[in-house]
């Protein structure tokens, strides 16, 4: 049976830390909303107009930074229940970048259906949930039901959201969701000719 807790993660450790720390700080100074209009992901300043370093930087820095104490625990939840299985499945560096890439690749769905279908992209994009998402795909791609079970939670999670008018970015979930799972499955067709070319290998 696969391990969600377990040996301490300490990348999985440190973003929870770093999460915490920013919203702390925010929180505390009094200075949450301007955190989140300086640093948080405009759509359109990515795809309509010239600001595109600045619109990537916030694309990145949008990733750690959270609304209330709702929004937070509930990523953060997410993030120990799934993240130390992920990263001592993949491996540090492979998790990080995985983390990373399902978090833009979240963001940028997001921004993407946001700016050219919904006309919303004026809309500031903010938290983890697509970079957590992508290791909700990792667990899908090594075979555990579980990472499909805590999507679903999060569509039900997005469903009380619309109802209760609490603005969820469901297409950054699924961003990062799809993001994490074909990045794995790449990774794993990769190493598998790895050790199939080196099976059939000859030796003088």
């Amino acid at each position: 049976m696969m391990r969600f807790f377990g040996k301490p993660a300490p990348v999985t450790l440190t973003l929870v830390i770093i999460n915490a720390l920013i919203f702390a700080y925010g929180t505390i100074s009094g200075t949450q909303e301007s955190i989140i209009i300086h640093y948080g992901f405009i759509p359109n300043e990515l795809f309509h107009s010239s600001f595109i370093l600045d619109a990537l930087l916030r694309l990145f820095t949008s990733m750690f930074i959270h609304a209330n104490i709702a929004h937070i625990s509930f990523n953060l939840f997410a993030l120990i229940y799934m993240g130390g299985f992920a990263e001592r499945s993949i491996g540090v560096p492979r998790f990080i970048l995985l983390y990373v890439v399902a978090g833009l690749g979240g963001g940028l769905l997001y921004g993407g259906v946001a700016s050219y279908i919904l006309s919303s992209g004026e809309s500031i994009l903010i938290g983890a949930s697509g970079a957590i998402s992508g290791i909700l795909g990792v667990s899908a791609a090594l075979g555990d039901v579980r990472g499909y079970y805590w999507l679903a939670i999060q569509v039900i999670y997005v469903f009380i959201g619309s109802v209760t008018l609490i603005p969820i970015a469901f297409m950054a979930h699924v961003g990062g969701f799809l993001s994490g799972l074909f990045l794995t499955r790449t990774m794993i067709a990769v190493e598998r000719r790895k050790r199939n070319r080196n099976s059939n290998a000859f030796t003088a």
